[in-house]
């Protein structure tokens, strides 16, 4: 059973949903409600198994790099002798869940890149070939940053919005069958957006990812002389920039431009309460672009 909730603590609920929301999004953008739900119930399943394996390669080299202390069952100390990095992913902790071996990690990595390929080609077999390519481009995004481009000062932490933009891009083009530029530009905000989620997912380890060289964006902030607060304050600016010009570019519809007008003031909202360590702000901002990726679905149906 122990076994079984360490493989689950690797779902990260927040972040799936980001994913999987982003993907049918993405659908929704390409053909209004008028979605083919079973391919895209395929290209959903496709990106979980995918993220999934991204998920279990992050924790899987974060035990080789030394991040957990051994006999452990929660993550290593972060900012007090009591904090530690949410196992669910923006959430709060479960004592329960183990860190498991590293082989076990590896393992279901295989097993879920196995049936997440195998879904991509079935899914391309239906539509076209360039799906492949797409999906193929958002995996290893995901998977190279944890094995290498995390010491890429400032950017290696940039891999993993930009394999999210790709599962936009996916949904888009499972249904449309092209990639053009109304996608492009709409995928420009959620870039910036995803920035703030990543940066303030990584600022409570941002003192064991120096010690072990990670290099995030949080960790090229503090080396420089910025305190944790002030990092925070920071991370809020992408969130902030990607949704006034969501704004900006929704003007013409009126009630997708509400929904963005909101998320603006419940991003704004979550900044002012004190949490200096993130841990809140993380689910905050997470929960807020949430909140506006529903309002867009609710909107295309018709439903707002």
């Amino acid at each position: 059973m122990s076994t079984v909730k360490g493989f689950l603590a690797e779902v990260r609920i927040l972040p799936m949903s980001l994913m999987l929301l982003t993907c049918l999004l993405g659908g929704f953008f390409a053909v209004g409600p008028n979605v083919d739900w079973n391919i895209m119930g395929l290209v959903l399943l496709n990106a979980f198994c995918f993220l999934y394996t991204a998920h279990l390669n992050d924790t899987y080299w974060d035990i080789r790099k030394g991040e957990y202390e051994n006999g452990r069952k929660l993550h290593s100390v972060r900012f007090r002798e009591n904090g530690y990095l949410p196992r669910w992913g923006y959430g709060y902790e479960i004592p329960s869940a183990p860190i498991l071996p590293k082989g076990y990690y590896l393992a279901a990595m295989v097993f879920f890149v196995i049936v997440g390929v195998s879904v991509m080609l079935c899914i391309s077999a239906l539509i076209g070939w360039f799906y492949s390519a797409i999906a193929l481009v958002g995996l290893l995004l995901a998977l190279t940053y944890s094995a290498g481009l995390d010491k890429v000062p400032a950017l290696g932490d940039t891999m993993w919005e930009v394999g999210v933009l790709f599962a936009l891009y996916c949904g888009y083009y499972s249904q449309k069958l092209a990639l053009d530029a109304f996608i492009i530009q709409l995928s420009i905000p959620l870039l910036l957006a995803l920035i703030s989620v990543k940066a303030l997912d990584s600022l409570p380890d941002t003192f064991v990812d120096n010690r072990v060289n990670k290099q995030t964006l949080t960790v090229f902030l503090y080396r420089r002389g910025l305190s944790p607060s002030s990092i925070r304050h920071v991370c809020y600016v992408p969130a902030y920039a990607a949704f006034l010009l969501l704004l900006f570019q929704s003007l013409q519809m009126p009630r997708l431009a509400l929904g963005a007008a909101l998320t603006v003031g419940l991003i704004a909202s979550s900044h002012v309460m004190r949490d200096p360590e993130g841990r809140k702000s993380i689910v905050a901002v997470s929960l807020s672009i949430l909140f506006f990726i529903v309002w867009a679905l609710l909107y295309i149906s018709g439903f707002i």
